[in-house]
């Protein structure tokens, strides 16, 4: 880090609460840019669109903060943090606004920094606080933490572990190592970085290499992987990777095409970053199937709803471990998206996936994780058969859920029917939806469920007989 910072500072609680903010902030400039109805041509939004966004977030402290709770005023204290946000104004200007923002995202005050008056505005309910505005006024706006300048340590950083320099970075995430999982539901907007190889760094006042402005663009909307919860329904990321003992604080995955010791020309790496900033390469995983796996992989989404076949881009397994791997591959938005793999030991070619949830996605959820958990699901290879029988019936990708290929056989979402042949159809739902049409008299009694449950078992005792 470029700064000395006092030990009571939880850095990265207080970096995760600037890039909350900040995302939460973009997603409504978006929002309201898209349902204004005087930017209505297509143009003009993509002009506002393209200007319009937080250019940097500072931590400036905390305040003394008075608030009702049930009825009584409460004296406590509150983190402030100072969003920079760029907008065009009404005569399409570029102004920049400074927006004064409690832990918890509550707007106190803002201040037009173009027009050189520094001219607080309280919101209007603090109106008549000028305690409030003078708590705001007496805090330092140069702050006492910068998200641009964190966010380019940790590059300079990663970059330096890896022996790559910045602009080599081509894009990044990370893995959180003590967000909990379930605490976190807000979903993020902002996707990725792709930092482009000719973009040129600077050198500050000590010599330091920097990032450009347009580099510091970018890493703004940097995603992350928020782990140490539950990467199964057990298992937190840092007990897979076998770095528990480590005590990082976040695990980047870098993508570059320069990694040096590159033995197996993958463009992906593994860091763990510690709590003062430092970095160092992670050596628990090891590349495998080459530069372009062709390996069959089942990715099952965030909440069990679709199951599809798809590519990744690197596969790693995880050193002492026959069935976990880790895939990861670039997304369509640019993003670093990774994802945990099971392979049956009795057919490496077959894999089921799940999402490592990411800073820019939804998390998987307990009953998606849960499936990966080898202690109560020895083998996927139940699973990737199920999937397999479902394909050649001619289900597709959006037929196909968690629930249709668990060990539970009366929570699927459909049924199929075995003819004559001994082959099986999609007509079993058709036929009960047909039976409640034809008796509706049935419906005041019995839901699709309950027909479906007796028709599957009459189908059984029929041809168990």
């Amino acid at each position: 880090m470029s700064k000395e910072f006092s030990k009571e500072l939880d850095i990265e609680k207080i970096l995760d609460n600037m890039r909350n903010l900040r995302d939460i902030r973009n997603e409504k400039i978006v929002s309201d840019i898209l349902i204004n109805p005087a930017i209505d041509k297509q143009e003009e939004r993509e002009k506002f669109l393209k200007s319009s966004k937080v250019i940097d977030v500072k931590y400036l402290g905390k305040i003394p903060f008075e608030e009702e709770i049930d009825g009584e005023k409460v004296k406590t204290e509150k983190d402030i943090y100072m969003l920079i946000e760029q907008k065009l104004d009404k005569k399409g200007n570029i102004i920049e606004i400074e927006r004064f923002i409690t832990e918890d995202g509550e707007f106190l005050a803002g201040n037009n920094r173009s027009d050189n008056y520094n001219v607080l505005m309280l919101l209007e309910k603090y109106k008549d606080r000028e305690d409030l505005a003078l708590s705001l006024q007496e805090l330092d706006h140069k702050g006492i933490l910068d998200l641009n300048e964190i966010e380019n340590d940790r590059i300079v950083e990663i970059a330096r572990t890896l022996g790559l320099s910045v602009e080599d970075v081509e894009a990044l995430s990370e893995i959180d190592l003590q967000q909990e999982i379930e605490d976190r539901i807000k979903e993020k907007t902002e996707k990725g970085i792709s930092l482009e190889k000719q973009a040129r760094t600077e050198k500050d006042e000590d010599g330091k290499e920097t990032l450009t402005k347009k580099q510091v663009d970018k890493i703004s909307t940097k995603t992350e992987i928020e782990t140490d919860e539950k990467v199964t329904d057990k298992e937190t990321i840092s007990q897979l990777f076998g770095v528990q003992d480590k005590k990082y604080k976040k695990i980047a995955v870098v993508c570059s095409s320069n990694l040096k010791d590159n033995k197996d020309n993958t463009r992906f790496s593994f860091v763990g970053i510690k709590e003062d900033g430092s970095a160092e390469k992670i050596d628990t995983l090891e590349q495998r199937y080459g530069k372009n796996p062709t390996k069959k992989i089942e990715s099952i989404n965030r909440d069990g709803s679709e199951i599809k076949e798809e590519q990744v881009q690197s596969i790693f397994q995880v050193k002492g471990r026959k069935e976990e791997q880790v895939a990861v591959r670039i997304g369509t938005m640019g993003t670093i998206e990774t994802s945990l793999v099971r392979t049956p030991r009795q057919d490496n070619s077959k894999a089921i996936s799940i999402p490592i949830a990411t800073h820019n996605t939804k998390y998987t959820t307990r009953e998606t994780r849960k499936l990966m958990n080898k202690h109560k699901n020895p083998s996927v290879k139940e699973e990737t058969e199920r999937i397999e029988n479902h394909r050649e019936i001619g289900d597709t990708d959006k037929d196909i859920t968690l629930k249709d290929i668990d060990d539970n056989p009366y929570n699927d979402t459909h049924h199929h029917m075995k003819e004559s042949n001994g082959r099986e159809n999609n007509n079993l739902d058709y036929a009960v939806n047909e039976v409640l049409e034809r008796k509706p008299e049935l419906a005041y009694t019995y839901n699709k469920k309950d027909v479906m449950q007796f028709a599957l078992k009459e189908l059984n005792s029929r041809e168990n007989s």
